[in-house]
């Protein structure tokens, strides 16, 4: 008799907790962002890590909710669409015209900031060269299997000034004529960079001596540095990155113009980057050695509501260590 009851009382049990769901998941109130403020300069690509979860179960979906300026009040700069240049495919250099360029470049509508739905990573967009620069914050709804939940202001963007141009290397050597082997490095070299907004799309690379004298490519004083034989190293001239038009060789400069609503400029790499390799031989200089500036420069969007490269780019090489001949 006790052993029924016993057993009827197990089943009892065993009823009701099967009747009682697990409590599945779990979201967390404390997500925030390591990046805060989350910053990134005008016209450019950038991009934080994911939201921090907390132990958060995965998957975790966010939603931009709401932009505020610097006063408070809500605003649609970062979320409402502009027309920008994309990238349709790859370029190569093998996309040397501008119809085959053409087929790799076009327009789309984006919104200057988004945060990315999977994982709510924070992306700053081209389409930020619309919008005033400052610190704006936002609100945001995740949502996973456990629920919904809404932070406000939980992190600030920061938009700063447009950066026109990267410079990536600036370097300088000199060697004895006949043999390429045994290099000195100079440290008094520089690169500098600028630029008339107003002028046509144009890239114009000098090169000066201590005194400000400009050696002349039209005479040979400037000549682009040559592979050496046998290496896998090769090296380029910015001529090879700008395919499009023909190279003008000029007494005071190498000029290169560039095609119309570029993102950046150039436009692709060539031994996984962007170098650019010369020659002063030592006939043109008193060290009568050769001298063999290398510069990496990359332009980027530069004006308020332009998003893409623009005006006229003057790349100067500073050879501060020696005297044109």
């Amino acid at each position: 008799m006790k052993l029924r009851h016993i057993t009827a009382a197990t089943a009892l049990v065993v009823t009701l907790w099967g009747c009682n769901k697990d409590d599945v998941g779990f979201l967390s109130d404390r997500l925030f962002y390591r990046a805060n403020p989350f910053t990134a300069a005008k016209g450019r690509v950038t991009t934080s890590a994911p939201l921090e979860t907390d132990g958060s179960t995965q998957a975790l979906t966010v939603k931009l909710l709401a932009v505020r300026d610097k006063t408070g009040a809500v605003t649609d700069v970062l979320s409402k669409e502009y027309e920008i240049p994309i990238y349709k495919g790859e370029i190569l250099f093998s996309d040397s015209t501008l119809d085959m360029l053409s087929k790799k470049l076009g327009t789309a509508m984006y919104k200057p900031f988004n945060v990315n739905e999977l994982g709510g990573r924070l992306e700053v967009t081209p389409a930020s060269m619309f919008v005033d620069t400052g610190i704006y914050d936002f609100d945001v709804q995740a949502s996973n299997v456990k629920g919904t939940i809404v932070l406000n202001s939980i992190a600030r963007v920061r938009i700063n000034p447009a950066v026109p141009f990267q410079l990536v290397r600036q370097f300088a050597s000199t060697s004895v004529t006949g043999q390429e082997a045994t290099f000195v490095t100079q440290a008094n070299f520089a690169v500098t960079v600028d630029r008339v907004p107003a002028g046509p799309n144009k890239i114009i690379v000098k090169f000066v001596d201590k005194n400000g004298a400009t050696f002349n490519p039209k005479t040979g004083q400037v000549i682009p540095r040559a592979t050496l034989a046998g290496t896998t190293g090769l090296r380029y001239s910015f001529k090879q990155f700008a395919p499009y038009y023909a190279e003008e060789i000029t007494d005071t400069a190498l000029v290169y113009q560039y095609p119309d609503k570029t993102p950046t400029y150039p436009l692709f790499v060539l031994n996984n980057a962007y170098l650019s390799s010369y020659r002063i031989p030592a006939a043109f200089n008193d060290l009568n050695q050769n001298i063999n500036p290398e510069f990496s420069v990359r332009l980027y969007p530069a004006d308020q509501g332009i998003p893409y490269v623009k005006g006229t780019w003057i790349i100067t090489n500073r050879v501060n260590f020696a005297a044109k001949k």
